[in-house]
């Protein structure tokens, strides 16, 4: 438990304290050289969320070593006789047609209309295969992280049910962090750091906040039990990449429609932020754990 405090504490540490200076460092660039619109006069929040991003980086391999992890097959990178990429190919479809599903649904249903951000194939094309990339990279990553290394410590110290639901409740906690400046905020200060840590969520908007965490703690205890059954991390990369996909998909082809439905949608169009993602996701919860029943008696 010590790598595992050692990897949540540290980056946010070390993060605090080398963000002012990163702002500094970036202004006086900015001054000299055309550093293009993402890094000329950034806010504070987004420097501060890649300097703890870096931190976590640099204090992954030692918590790893101390965690007793010596291969990659201890954080479920293991070989397949299916083949990886072929699992990971079909979650993916998966989780993508289950998303589009819960769509399609949403639009017959009057909740959602179909409105895309662009009429021009050319820029749609463009906007699917970026999205498509950075939902691969978010699946490999995070999966890696949250199911090959932290839920594999958690397991060896704890029963299933506490590991998972303590794996969902870390993997929700993390993805709040959405930090936002006060009023008066001083970002040049060498504790701005320290000073943004008690605002460390208020970036998430109060409507949308029960919602949202009630489904990221879902979904990270269901990808916890997927993991536990299959014990790689392959068909969770899948499944997680795909959701991920298909809702930037759908968040970019439809359009909130009114107060249809409001109890289950409230004002948003992205199923994550809204109880009608709780209920696909509750559906998915009952079969991932139906399945992990199976594989035990099996």
């Amino acid at each position: 438990m010590i790598a595992l405090l050692l990897l949540i504490a540290a980056p946010l540490l070390i993060g605090a304290l080398l963000a002012p200076h990163a702002l500094q460092l970036l202004e006086w660039l900015s001054g000299h050289f055309n550093l293009g619109p993402h890094f000329t006069n950034p806010p504070f929040r987004r420097v501060l969320s890649r300097c703890v991003m870096i931190s976590a980086l640099i204090v992954l391999y030692p918590a790893i070593r101390l965690s007793g992890i010596r291969c990659w097959r201890d954080i479920g990178w293991a070989p397949i006789v299916e083949g990886r990429w072929r699992v990971i190919g079909g979650w993916f479809i998966a989780g993508a047609i289950s998303m589009g599903i819960a769509y399609l649904l949403s639009d017959i249903f009057g909740a959602l209309y179909f409105r895309p951000r662009s009429t021009n194939l050319a820029t749609i094309a463009a906007q699917w295969t970026f999205r498509l990339a950075g939902a691969l990279i978010i699946g490999v990553l995070e999966e890696t992280f949250f199911r090959g290394y932290l839920y594999s410590v958690l397991r060896r110290r704890m029963r299933l049910a506490g590991a998972v639901v303590l794996g969902g409740f870390l993997f929700a906690a993390i993805h709040f962090a959405r930090p936002m400046e006060p009023a008066g905020f001083d970002p040049r200060h060498w504790a701005a750091g320290f000073h943004m840590l008690p605002h460390i969520s208020d970036g998430i908007q109060p409507q949308y906040a029960a919602p949202m965490f009630v489904n990221l703690f879902l979904m990270g205890m269901l990808l916890c039990l997927l993991y536990d059954c299959f014990g790689t991390v392959y068909a969770v990369i899948g499944l997680h990449a795909g959701w991920v996909w298909m809702q930037g998909i759908g968040t970019y082809m439809f359009d909130r429609d009114g107060t249809t439905l409001w109890i289950l949608f409230g004002p948003s169009e992205t199923l994550s932020m809204t109880w009608a993602g709780t209920v696909m996701l509750a559906i998915f919860m009952a079969g991932a754990l139906a399945l992990h029943r199976d594989r035990e008696n099996a």
